[in-house]
């Protein structure tokens, strides 16, 4: 379901919308849709490695697009860089560790001067109280940890967490959200009913203010 215009642009992991289905059902390759160069990649086996594991730099760069428009033309990979530096990834030989939310908010404090706090131990509704309260001037938005199955909220999910998705809107009952690996109707602007989000949620994430 569609929540409308939000303001906030959609950004894929991949980097490309087109990516997520053809990536997630079909087994297609990413690499082979999108301009990887132009998000500043290396190569297409790096650009491979990284976008299945920027879900919250995506997410951070949909909100940089309209809060902080003069750095939005900083590639992913300049945001990676940023990232990593700061300890907020940290790459291994076949996967990346994190993003670990206290570094990431000290990153982009000193680098975008956007407020952030960690939220621990919440349920949906308590984390994104402060998106409801501030909903006329759109000043707050969660990163918030689900499972990758929020894609497909009719089914039966199995575990918690591994996934970071942007919720820009919640009214007290239904919850607005930008799914960088979403498909369909679960990426740019998917909604859910809060108790249904949580129980995808991982009971942690992050505040971001303008």
């Amino acid at each position: 379901m569609n929540s409308g215009d939000t303001g906030f642009p959609y950004e894929s992991q991949w980097g490309d919308p087109r990516c997520n289905e053809a990536l997630i059902v079909r087994g297609e390759d990413p690499a082979a849709l999108h301009d990887w160069a132009r998000d500043g990649y290396a190569s297409a086996d790096e650009y491979r490695y990284w976008a299945r594991n920027v879900c919250g730099l995506a997410c951070l760069r949909s909100v940089m697009r309209v809060w902080r428009p003069e750095a939005a033309d900083a590639t992913m990979r300049d945001l990676i860089d940023g990232a990593t530096a700061a300890g907020a990834l940290i790459p291994e030989a076949d996967t990346v560790r994190g993003l670990y939310y206290r570094p990431f908010l000290s990153w982009i404090a000193a680098a975008f001067e956007l407020d952030g706090e960690v939220v621990e131990g919440s349920t949906a509704r308590e984390h994104f109280e402060p998106i409801r309260q501030a909903s006329t001037r759109r000043g707050v938005v969660a990163i918030a940890s689900v499972t990758p199955e929020i894609r497909y909220p009719e089914r039966q999910n199995d575990r918690v967490g591994g996934h970071l998705v942007l919720v820009h809107g919640f009214d007290g009952e239904t919850v607005s959200f930008h799914n960088p690996s979403g498909i369909g109707a679960t990426a740019a602007d998917a909604s859910l009913p809060v108790d249904d989000f949580q129980r995808f949620y991982a009971g942690r994430g992050m505040l971001v203010r303008r």
